[in-house]
């Protein structure tokens, strides 16, 4: 609860940071590039100066806070280092804002020359980062966002049925195997992309059911609400038991085609930054900034 609330409170503040940015910087953002070179804000705004600078440190640190969460993948684990849910949600977040301050920094311009292939390699590597993580959403997971093998979720699908009967077993309706058997009798297996759409569309529609039903049984509001949960865990699994074999296909094909792209990325601007640092008195720039 605590570390979702601060990753929401980062954002935020990424959020808000990259608005007043922007905000700050529109009457420049907005010039015609042929005005841009004549114009004093250009001492500030431009790729290489002041706040555009700043602005691309910025989000470069974002861009490598992200392999936090390969490190702590690799240490999966030390459960010391905390929840891999909230260090995916951490990664999200610095993936978007990242791109974001990168942008600001190049001041919305088209950049040139070997730059230009790490920056479009950036918004590759963030645009098939949000299909990756769509297909991962559909992995069955323990509650700490571990992923589960097929036998561990049926098993785990299995418990929780049996949770349930328990919990409702002063139930008299039959609205609660009504509910279950929403769970039980879902046999939609996805084998594309569009079998997964229509999966969780499915999926959404038999969850609605199951809220239905669970109103009308006469359970206790805390014995209704932990069913409510029970049943939408079953149908999470069973949904990703139903998926995994295109999902884990679809996942495949993605790390063959993100991480090349994310690699490059990071080389190409590690050898912008060193550029920067060695030619281009990025450093100065900065202590002028700040002093």
């Amino acid at each position: 609860m605590v570390a979702s609330a601060l990753l929401g409170a980062f954002g935020l503040a990424l959020a808000v940071g990259a608005a007043v940015g922007l905000a700050s910087g529109l009457e420049y953002y907005l010039l015609p590039y042929e005005q841009r070179i004549e114009s004093e804000l250009r001492f500030m705004y431009g790729p290489g100066a002041g706040l555009g600078l700043f602005y691309g440190v910025f989000g470069t640190f974002l861009m490598c806070a992200m392999l936090l969460y390969t490190l702590r993948k690799w240490l999966i684990q030390v459960t010391a280092l905390g929840n891999v849910v909230h260090w995916l949600r951490f990664h999200i977040i610095c993936g978007v804002m990242g791109p974001v301050f990168i942008l600001m920094h190049t001041a919305f311009e088209t950049p040139r020359g070997l730059i230009a292939v790490g920056f479009w390699c950036m918004v590759l590597v963030a645009l098939s980062g949000a299909f990756g993580r769509y297909v991962y959403g559909w992995f069955p997971r323990m509650q700490g966002g571990q992923a589960l093998a097929w036998s561990e979720a049926r098993e785990t699908l299995l418990d929780l049925r049996g949770e349930l009967v328990a919990a409702t077993a002063s139930s008299h309706g039959d609205q609660i195997g009504q509910a279950v058997s929403l769970v039980r009798d879902l046999d939609m297996q996805a084998h594309t992309v569009v079998g997964l759409w229509r999966l969780r569309g499915e999926m959404g529609r038999r969850r609605g059911e199951m809220n239905r039903l669970l109103a009308s049984a006469g359970l206790p509001p805390e014995v209704q609400a932990h069913a409510r949960g029970m049943l939408h865990e079953q149908l999470r699994l069973k949904g990703g038991v139903e998926s995994m074999r295109v999902v884990g296909r679809l996942f495949r094909y993605w790390h063959l085609f993100h991480r090349p792209l994310a690699g490059a990325m990071y080389l190409i601007v590690s050898l912008h930054v060193l550029t920067a640092i060695l030619f281009g008195g990025a450093i100065g720039t900065l202590m002028e900034l700040f002093t």
